[in-house]
């Protein structure tokens, strides 16, 4: 007798999927390509997270961009200057105010209505910088850093996210500019 209940919604189950599709069938792959694809406007962020220096070599500049960061508050976690990488990341808090308050109004209201709501807000998050070096001939090297940050909320679960304003990148390399320049009166 259960078998015939579970037969009965297996079939119903699989008429209603049937009749549901569109009758096409590359969806499934369009939409893993359209996921997957980059940015239309990856170019242009590249072009601003990319900077060229007059150095007299590739590790001077890597030396100052290390010092930047860490003047930053980031900690460096990976360096490979043969390759010419370095990567670093600094904690902190990202708890606002107005959100905290917007969600505790808003489970308040809800309860007042009878319906439950956990309020949500950020609570931590990670700065992540990655930055990589390429000689481009000579005394000149190409330098790109690249920001993202991670945000954990209160029910522990993150979500990440590119940083690309260009106030990001510009700041940087201004520091990274004026300590070559400090280098090069001393």
């Amino acid at each position: 007798m259960r078998a015939a209940p579970r037969l009965a919604f297996v079939l119903i189950s699989s008429a209603c999927l049937a009749a549901c599709q569109t009758g096409d069938s590359n969806w499934a792959n369009r939409e893993a390509l359209r996921i997957g694809a980059p940015r239309p406007d990856i170019a242009q962020i590249r072009e601003r997270q990319t900077a060229r220096f007059h150095v007299a070599s590739e590790e001077q500049l890597l030396a100052e961009a290390t010092q930047v960061l860490q003047d930053l508050g980031f900690t460096i976690e990976e360096s490979a200057p043969r390759y010419g990488v370095l990567a670093g990341s600094k904690d902190r808090d990202a708890t606002e105010v107005g959100q905290v308050a917007g969600q505790v109004a808003l489970a308040v209201g809800l309860a007042i209505l009878g319906v439950g709501y956990s309020p949500v807000w950020d609570t931590d998050q990670v700065i992540r910088a990655t930055l990589t070096t390429r000689p481009l001939g000579a005394g000149e090297v190409s330098l790109r850093i690249s920001f993202e940050r991670v945000v954990t909320n209160n029910q522990g679960r993150s979500f990440a996210e590119e940083l690309t304003a260009p106030e990001f990148s510009i700041g940087f390399f201004e520091k990274v500019r004026s300590g070559l320049a400090r280098g090069d009166e001393g």
